[in-house]
């Protein structure tokens, strides 16, 4: 027998062989693969050393029918490509993980349709639970996906109409802060860039920046706030036609990790000097901040401690915790570096 099973594949082998290896029943192998406790120790040693010696693995969708778990949780996120939401898998894998859980992330690339799609394909392959970030909360059909899914859900910072645990974030007085340290500077036009307000960031950070706006007793310009998308692209042009305007800003508020970079860019780009002429503040990236020149103060948050919240509020509901939906509020913080001045004057 050649051991093939196809060109460049090797055959896998069978319960058949792990069998006959350990010298037991294909019943016996089954019970140590579901972590049956109906096996005897020194027989589920000798089994596992079989499994181990010819690298069998047990077929997972034959044993999640067994054990109604497929030990799987998804991870829906708007864009892959986003450090941020690499952050948050990368602390909820720290929990996740010892309790025997495997992370699966999915990106909808802001796509309420591609949600749809992975909210129907997790039902399918049933997943024991999901960590969800959705791209618009005003879509509807994903929001009544998560309705029917049946698994327990954590959502990460949306204000969403479903049954589920929430892990927020705060923005509205970080923005506050910053615009309130910009204007005892004696900036008097900030420009704010922000992320959509059909998401909970981007209306948090706009509410955040009228309120500290009105508190200064500075005059209200809506054409200084632009909130509509999140992309890098987006942040380039928005920060462009802000400073290129008859009557530009003197600072700039780039509230999200993709469109700080972009806002970054168009600064440069039009050869101006931060903060001599333009006062500068990131949001959501701090390794950016620290790298580039002069250094960036970055509004930020735990993204890791997201993550592990999220997980954490998960396996306590596949422990079977009952109860209502749960609301954790984690802090933004503010890491104040050289990008902020007093304006120059015009």
């Amino acid at each position: 027998m050649s051991g093939r099973a196809g060109f460049g594949r090797s055959r896998l082998p069978t319960i058949h062989e792990v069998a006959a290896s350990a010298g037991v029943s294909i019943g016996t192998v089954s019970r140590v693969a579901s972590e049956s406790p109906r096996v005897a120790p020194e027989t589920r040693a000798r089994v596992l050393a079989a499994m181990a010696e010819l690298g069998y693995q047990p077929n997972a969708a034959a044993r999640a029918m067994r054990t109604n778990q497929t030990k799987t949780i998804g991870f829906l996120i708007p864009d892959m490509t986003n450090q941020v939401f690499a952050r948050v898998a990368q602390g909820a894998e720290t929990v996740l993980a010892p309790e025997g859980y495997m992370l699966f992330a999915f990106s909808s690339n802001r796509s309420p349709e591609r949600e749809v799609e992975f909210l129907q394909a997790a039902r399918q392959r049933r997943m024991d639970g999901l960590i969800v970030t959705l791209s618009d909360e005003t879509a509807a059909a994903p929001i009544r996906e998560i309705g029917r899914m049946g698994v327990p859900i954590v959502v990460l910072d949306r204000e969403i109409p479903v049954e589920a645990d929430i892990v927020y974030s705060e923005h509205i007085q970080s923005i506050e802060t910053i615009v309130q340290q910009l204007a005892e500077l004696g900036h008097r036009r900030i420009g704010l860039v922000a992320a959509s307000e059909k998401i909970r960031p981007g209306r948090d950070r706009v509410t955040g920046y009228r309120r500290a706006i009105a508190k200064a007793g500075l005059e209200a310009d809506e054409w200084l706030i632009r909130a509509r998308t999140q992309s890098a692209e987006y942040g380039a042009a928005e920060t462009y036609d802000l400073l290129s305007g008859p009557n530009p800003p003197t600072a700039i508020l780039a509230a999200g990790s993709d469109i700080f970079p972009g806002a970054l860019r168009a600064v440069r780009m039009m050869g101006l000097s931060i903060p001599d002429d333009i006062s500068f503040v990131g949001a959501d990236d701090p390794v950016l901040g620290e790298l580039v020149f002069p250094p960036i103060t970055v509004i930020d948050r735990d993204m890791a401690e997201v993550g592990r919240q999220a997980a954490g509020l998960l396996i306590d509901r596949l422990k079977s915790l009952e109860g209502p939906p749960r609301r954790i509020m984690l802090p933004s913080t503010i890491t104040l570096r050289a990008s902020l001045a007093a304006p120059r004057r015009r």
